[in-house]
């Protein structure tokens, strides 16, 4: 099992309405593909996505390093969160994202917490001069 002690947060910076008669997982492969395609990387770069409805579908496999905070993949777990366009990096959660998300994310950050030794989670925010995941992550997790 790879060593994973931190989760990193992060939006896709889609609008609330995008692709909103598809699937989580017919989303998850866009994203994939906009990754692979467009930027030539081997996969997604996120482990897991939440969708508008709270729906958690895998992305990259846990075993390899993600591809979503430049210099922080390696010991990481990355989650996006569907949404997120015009945030900013001090929205309150609500601004951006629905219950069902934030209901969906406590969960799996206490599964992933219960798996590894997580001894942190941050924004994308926190490494990189973006909003990204367009909120503080640190007024919600500790």
């Amino acid at each position: 099992m790879r060593p994973v002690n931190e989760i990193i947060i992060h939006c896709t910076a889609t609008r609330p309405g995008w692709w909103k008669d598809k699937s989580a997982a017919e989303k998850t492969a866009e994203l994939r593909r906009w990754h692979v395609e467009d930027r030539n990387w081997s996969d997604i770069g996120y482990h897991y996505t939440i969708d508008r409805d709270g729906t958690i579908t895998k992305g990259r496999s846990m075993e390899r390093n993600g591809a979503h905070t430049k210099g922080r993949n390696k010991n990481t777990c990355g989650i996006a969160l569907f949404g997120g366009f015009g945030s900013t990096s001090n929205d309150r959660f609500s601004e951006n994202f629905t219950p069902e998300q934030m209901a969906s994310l406590q969960q799996l950050v206490a599964d992933l917490t219960n798996t590894y030794p997580i001894n942190k989670v941050s924004g994308h925010n926190q490494y990189a001069p973006k909003a990204c995941p367009g909120f503080n992550v640190s007024n919600y997790f500790k």
